[in-house]
This record gives structure tokens, C-alpha cells and sequence, in this order.
């Protein structure tokens, strides 16, 4: 047996991001390694019931209730992302001051970094420790052949359709890099060399992995030497109940469940519209309301059950369509079980992923305005159609065996760590005083 690492894992609760990255470091722990969980106070409980080692950020990412709404982007204008001011790269000094205070208290080979918290990478880079960057959803980054994420487009097609995509791409930097100024002071200050774009952190990843299917993604072209599809982590949520399926095991009528975000993105009245959408028609229709809304209540007809929670990985294999925010999480799991979907993107990945699962004839997209008529439609041109379910079906098949391919994609991340001599720690880590 190869001996044990030393890993260091920097997230935060940002609902569809936890169960992905603790199910990266759950393999790894698998394999023998000492996993170090940095993040928040409100996932102590969730990182020590993995068997993980808890370290807490002291700054900034101190929330003890997860329900509580970080992000706050759910109210915005579209000109404005408050992903990247109040998680992504606003926090970066305290994001890279403590894991640097971590990385130099306790023994580290490999660094694990949330897309959430990018600046870490900054950290590990000084300490000269690998550090690998982790996509929990589909390629973000514009590129020749691509418009940058956020925006729910695919490559546009001729000339207009390129120059479209390349001033939306150039657009795009020019956002990031207005925090340009912010983390050149940060890397100043640990002795690295200033950057042109913000983006290059993460090229600069020593490996950036990305947790979905490359066939359902649009790679970029030419693929970066540091790019990995390593095929989704299909681990649910930690504060799933156990469910017990109250209808009979003979009941014909389809399964329709309606999954929405486990975070708050004011998604109660789209909750409602999808439930309404369920009335009068011949389905059985199971609500899960996640964690932001939990304590809400619907009115719900008869044929409509309303839970706090419910595991996907018991209820998806008995389910015939999903109605959901387009959550990349609940998107996988729907394929991974050939289910297709009914998508009210509610904002930050989700116009990308609806349009991936409508690209891929997996789904109807919706706007998250959607009227319940509306979505009744949808429900019914689903249900009545045999392609939607054929084609999640081809994705369902290459998930399974995407599954026995990620052993490669843990070997190198061992490889890259015992391969990288350190310095030692502690030396860089001080920066210039």
C-alpha cells in the first residue's frame, strides 16, 4: 500500500457543490488518505460524520445555519453577479489568508479547490503543494469555440455566431478582471507573479477537474493540458430522509417529481406552479422541498405528496419525469437513471444546463415564470413522447460506465502529489512583509 496523503480540501455550503466535492474526497479517503476538510461551521457535523478532519474558516464563510442565504443573488439585474463579489473572488484575501494558515499548520500534499473558491489555488501555488481545481457542473470558461457560462447559449453557428461568442467571451473577462487589481495584491503579497487575467488561475490549476460528461459538456477546443472529465459524482446530499413510497407498487400512472434548488432562489412560487401544473392530470407527483424551504407549506391536491426530502437515488429509479431548477446534481442523477426533464433554470449554472439537456433532446426547457399551464404542457408533451426518455437513456448508459473510469482520474491525483517535491512549508507562505 502506497503511503497515506495528506489532503486538503477548501469548500463551502453552497448546495449543489457539497455533495460532489464530498464524494471526491470520500473516494480518496477510500483509498487510504487523510482527508482535511477547510469550509464553514455549518458543515462541521457533515465533515466529521464522513470521518474527515474539520478545520473552520474564521472570516467571512462563518455561517452555523445552512439555510442561510450566502450568494443572495436569487433578486439581481442580469448586469450584475454577486456570485463572484460575495463568494467566488469579493472574499479573496481571507479565502487565501486562511488556507494558507492551514496549509502551514497541518501536513498538506494535495490541495482540493472548490470552483467556489478559486483564490485558493493561490495558497497552494505558494506552498509549492498541488492544487487541483474542482467543476462541479459543466465547462464555464469562453474559448474559441464557446460563449463564456452563465448565460444558457451554445457555440453560435457561422461568422455572426462567432463574433457573438467572442465579444461575449471578451465581455466576460472584462468582468472577472475588474477583481484583477485584488488578486494581483494577493498574489503580490505571497511572492507570485501577477496575472493578466483572472481566468488564468484557473489554467494554472495543476489540474482542473470537471464533474460531468464531456459528451454532455461543450469542451473547450483545443482542451487545456490540465482538463479532466472525470463523468458526475452521483453522491446525494447529506440531509436526505429515507422515503417510503406510499403509493402501490401497481399504481400505472407515471411518477413526475419535482426537485428544486436545496439552496434559496425564491423558488417557492415556481413550486407552487409545478404542483398547480400536476392538477387534474393522471400522474402521481412527489415534491421535494430541499433544505431552503423545508418548514413550507403547499397546497397540494390529493395525487401530490409534499416532502421535506427524499433520496434520488430511491426515488429517480421509479420516476418517469423531473421538474426541477436544472441543478447539474439533480440533472445527473435524473440521467443517470434515464429520466428526462422539465427545467426552470433559476440563475448561476442552470440557463447552461437547461440548454445542454435541451440541446441533447433530454428535456423542454422553461422559463422559471413559467405559468402551471405552461408547464402542464410540458409535462404532457414529455409523457407522450418516447425520444425524451430514449435519449436521457444514451446518457444513462454512459454514466455506468463512466463509473469505472474514474480510478484513473484518483491515481493521478496521487501521482501528482507524490511527484511534486515541496518546499517547505511555512517559507513562502509568509509573503513579503
Amino acid at each position: 500500500m502506497k503511503a497515506p496523503l495528506n489532503i486538503l480540501m477548501v469548500t463551502i455550503d453552497g448546495g449543489g457543490n457539497v455533495p460532489p466535492m464530498f464524494g471526491l474526497a470520500q473516494q480518496l479517503s477510500q483509498r487510504g488518505h487523510h482527508i482535511r476538510v477547510l469550509t464553514e461551521p455549518c458543515l462541521k457535523t457533515t465533515v466529521l460524520a464522513n470521518g474527515f478532519a474539520f478545520t473552520s474558516f474564521q472570516d467571512h464563510f462563518t455561517r452555523t445555519d445552512r439555510k442561510e442565504d450566502i450568494i443572495k443573488d436569487w433578486n439581481t439585474s442580469p448586469f450584475t453577479n454577486p456570485v463572484f463579489e460575495n463568494v467566488i473572488l469579493g472574499p479573496a484575501k481571507t479565502v487565501v489568508r486562511q488556507t494558507a494558515e492551514a496549509i502551514r499548520q497541518y501536513p498538506t500534499n494535495l490541495v482540493l479547490v472548490d470552483l467556489l473558491l478559486v483564490p485558493a489555488l493561490i495558497a497552494a501555488q505558494a506552498a509549492q503543494i498541488p492544487g487541483v481545481l474542482v467543476f462541479h457542473m459543466p465547462e464555464y470558461l469562453p474559448g474559441t469555440n464557446r460563449p463564456p457560462g452563465g448565460m444558457g447559449l451554445l457555440p453560435g453557428k457561422g461568422w455572426l455566431g462567432t463574433t457573438r461568442d467572442q465579444f461575449l467571451g471578451a465581455v466576460f473577462q472584462r468582468v472577472l478582471n475588474k477583481y484583477r487589481p485584488l488578486i494581483n495584491e494577493v498574489r503580490t503579497h505571497y511572492a507570485l507573479e501577477k496575472l493578466e487575467n483572472v481566468s488564468d488561475m484557473m489554467h494554472q490549476a495543476d489540474l482542473r477537474l470537471i464533474q460531468t460528461l464531456r459528451s454532455f459538456d461543450v469542451p473547450l477546443e483545443p482542451g487545456p493540458a490540465n482538463v479532466r472529465y472525470t463523468g458526475p459524482m452521483l453522491t446525494g446530499p447529506d440531509w436526505t430522509e429515507p422515503w417510503s413510497n406510499p403509493w402501490p407498487q401497481d399504481d400505472p400512472r407515471p411518477l413526475v417529481v419535482v426537485s428544486f434548488s436545496t439552496t434559496f432562489q425564491n423558488q417557492r412560487s415556481a413550486i407552487q406552479r409545478a404542483i398547480d401544473a400536476l392538477r387534474g392530470l393522471d400522474v402521481r407527483g412527489l415534491v421535494t422541498l430541499g433544505l431552503a424551504l423545508a418548514h413550507e407549506t403547499f397546497d397540494a391536491p390529493d395525487h401530490v405528496v409534499v416532502v421535506k426530502s427524499a433520496p434520488h437515488e430511491q426515488v429517480f429509479p421509479v420516476a418517469d419525469l423531473v421538474i426541477t431548477h436544472a441543478g447539474h446534481g439533480t440533472l445527473m442523477r435524473a440521467l443517470a437513471n434515464g429520466v428526462p426533464l422539465v427545467c426552470m433554470p433559476m440563475g448561476r449554472d442552470q440557463n447552461d444546463n437547461a440548454a445542454l439537456v435541451v440541446h441533447h433532446g433530454c428535456g423542454i426547457k422553461l422559463n422559471r415564470t413559467a405559468t402551471a399551464l405552461q408547464i402542464r404542457q410540458a409535462v404532457g408533451q414529455i409523457l407522450g413522447a418516447i425520444r425524451f426518455r430514449q435519449n436521457a437513456a444514451r446518457f444513462q448508459q454512459e454514466i455506468k460506465a463512466m463509473a469505472g473510469q474514474q480510478e484513473a482520474m484518483l491515481t493521478e491525483l496521487e501521482q501528482l502529489a507524490v511527484s511534486r517535491s515541496q518546499t517547505p512549508q511555512g517559507v513562502r507562505l509568509t509573503g513579503n512583509r
